[in-house]
């Protein structure tokens, strides 16, 4: 049982930073795209969501990388 609230401790804080990553971005674009929600809004989420994970890798590698010139 330990083993199980461990995992959904961890596991748990991920699933919703993954659902904020795409489904943000899709509610915004479907509000800015109209109509009724389809796959483009949510391809658009996908896409946005993937841009702002690479974008933080990158800020992420930018300062590990300034560190050790230090």
């Amino acid at each position: 049982m330990r083993r199980l609230l461990l995992f959904i401790r961890g596991a748990l804080p991920l699933v919703l930073l993954a659902l904020a990553l795409v489904g943000l971005p899709t509610l915004v674009a479907w509000w800015v795209l109209g109509g009724p929600f389809g796959w483009r809004h949510l391809g658009v989420g996908v896409l946005v969501g993937m841009l702002l994970v690479g974008l933080g890798g990158l800020a992420l590698g930018w300062a590990i990388g300034r560190q050790r010139e230090r």
